[in-house]
């Protein structure tokens, strides 16, 4: 009982106070109860004036507080104002929005304006107090405990700063939607006229694993983590698009994909100017006879999501033997269903569109050698169409000879003997192809001798010799140049 006398002592003494003001004020000394009303105060409000403030009035450099009704020029404010020095805070119901209740910060716009701040406190007795929001004259919003330090460089019209395991924001629907909803959790968008913009800017610092942005989505048809779209006609537009900067040449990667990839039209660059030290492929076909194709099925690892179907390949460790540069170590993080990396797997990988060319020129050293195989055939071919004309080892023909030319097969210069009829001092030694196709004459002198024949005079190929006299052939044979 005497702890409310007191109150309502304390109470009567500000009423009493020239400078509080009310109208038909009634006060019942009634315990507060079902029904019972301690005071009540009519239309008007409690005020209070600070000096040296004398009146209530809008000039914003009176100090007073008020609480009820209050009649400003344009409006009429039903809750309270707190004003001082060029600001002051409003909360309640306002005559033209009625609808809508306010918290109002009112500041002349200046440097010494200062800040909103929300604070918390721990204690009752404390002076001392927590930032956990801040709003500044310009209408932009911080949260969080480091609020308004951390972004004052970009200037955003809302910030978030957090530390330790905090989350900057978590936004969570923990009632399922109805299927004729479709949801947004966050939607972001950006009108703009500008040289550049960001839809959403994602940028992490520090550390020992960092992951800018994080998609996982879980459904029961189709579900896809990230999605990316470019659908205005442009100079240029990618709807994903991967840039690795870091320095190096080790495990660095512009996009790493953990299991099939389809694409629907894949380029490289492979300009002429982007090269040098440009060789062609040599024995390229001797290098492929050393690989060994196989097939296999994959082992299941965890942390990689392999295909468990028939593979055909190749093993990296034998690529590497031969074709070093087509392999490079690998090392993939492990996530958790969280996104958070918890361990890492190792393999060796195998770059098999760089075997391609390498392929392509060995199919073409493949394809020179088989087009001179068609030549050495057809020569085959048109010699065993010709052989019933060629006598072979034939004895002096009215009284003349050839010898089978020595060496044969030759590479270098092969030696012919020939014998003259009677009387006969010169003759004609003709060569022609397995065509048919006149290649060189060696004019004979002497009833008899040996002519002398170069590789280098008719090149390599097979060939019929004849020895002619007044344009007649007598005899003929067969020689091959290698």
């Amino acid at each position: 009982m005497k702890k409310h006398l007191l109150f309502f002592s304390l109470f009567g003494c500000s009423l009493a106070f020239g400078q509080n003001l009310s109208q038909g004020a009634v006060v019942n000394f009634g315990l507060p109860g079902a029904g019972q009303q301690v005071f009540q105060f009519a239309p008007g409000f409690v005020g209070q004036l600070i000096p040296p403030t004398t009146t209530f009035t809008t000039n914003p450099t009176d100090r007073w507080f008020s609480l009820g009704q209050f009649a400003a020029p344009s409006q009429t404010l039903y809750g309270q104002r707190f004003q001082y020095d060029d600001r002051a805070l409003v909360m309640g119901y306002t005559s033209l929005n009625p609808n809508n209740p306010r918290i109002e910060w009112i500041h002349n716009g200046g440097s010494t304006a200062g800040n909103l701040e929300f604070r918390v406190a721990s204690s009752f007795t404390s002076t001392g107090s927590n930032i956990v929001a801040e709003m500044t004259p310009q209408g932009n919003t911080y949260f969080g405990k480091y609020a308004l330090g951390l972004f004052s460089s970009l200037n955003p019209k809302v910030g978030i700063g957090f530390n330790e395991n905090d989350c900057g924001l978590d936004v969570y629907n923990p009632i399922q939607v109805p299927p004729n909803f479709d949801p947004k959790a966050v939607n972001v968008r950006l009108d703009y006229a500008g040289n550049f913009g960001y839809g959403v800017y994602s940028n992490v610092l520090g550390g020992f694993n960092s992951i800018g942005v994080y998609g996982n989505a879980e459904a029961f048809e189709m579900s896809i983590g990230v999605y990316g779209r470019a659908s205005l006609t442009s100079f240029f537009s990618a709807a994903v698009f991967g840039e690795c900067s870091a320095i190096g040449s080790g495990n660095l990667w512009s996009g790493f994909f953990d299991g099939d990839v389809y694409i629907a039209g894949g380029y490289g660059p492979s300009d002429a100017k982007l090269k040098n030290s440009i060789n062609q492929e040599t024995s390229a076909l001797t290098k492929i006879s050393l690989l060994k194709p196989v097939t296999y099925n994959y082992n299941k690892v965890e942390g990689l999501n392999l295909p468990q179907t028939l593979q055909h390949g190749f093993i990296s460790q034998e690529i590497a033997e031969v074709f070093p540069e087509l392999t490079k170590d690998v090392v993939k993080p492990v996530f958790d269903e969280n996104g958070k990396i918890t361990s890492e797997v190792s393999f060796k990988a195998l770059n098999y569109v760089g075997l391609i060319s390498v392929l392509t020129a060995a199919i073409q050293e493949l394809n020179t050698e088989l087009i001179q195989v068609r030549q050495d055939l057809d020569e085959y071919k048109a010699n065993d169409a010709v052989r019933g004309q060629i006598i072979q080892n034939t004895p002096a023909v009215n009284g003349y000879s050839i010898e089978q030319n020595v060496p044969n097969p030759f590479s270098d210069r092969t030696s012919i003997k020939f014998q003259l009829a009677p009387g006969v001092e010169s003759a004609t030694l003709s060569i022609f192809n397995l065509n048919g196709a006149f290649v060189r004459d060696y004019l004979l002198n002497g009833n008899s001798g040996e002519v002398e024949i170069l590789a280098s005079e008719i090149g390599k190929g097979m060939y019929i010799y004849s020895l002619n006299q007044n344009g007649q052939e007598i005899i003929s044979k067969r020689m091959i140049v290698k």
